[in-house]
């Protein structure tokens, strides 16, 4: 990514859902498997700390549409 989400980005997004930053973790990205299967008892601060160096392990696609979150490809996983 040529301008990945900082940590305060990710926290931002993640209240804007009303969801865990734990949420936009992509378990089954192959970042997430090499390099985050530690994070699975981690703090919210630890994972957008993960996210933000690590930004392939985010779940995709993130929209922000209306103060609604929608996370990945499931239309009815919107958060508002």
């Amino acid at each position: 990514m040529k301008n990945p989400l900082s940590v305060e980005e990710l926290t931002d997004l993640a209240k804007l859902g009303g969801v865990l930053v734990q949420s936009l973790l992509n378990k089954r990205s192959k970042t997430y498997k090499e390099l985050g299967k530690e994070l699975e008892d981690s703090n919210e601060l630890a994972v957008a700390n993960f996210l933000a160096v690590n930004p392939k392990a985010i779940i995709r696609p993130l929209v922000v549409r209306n103060n609604e979150l929608i996370i990945g490809f499931k239309a009815e996983e919107k958060y508002s």
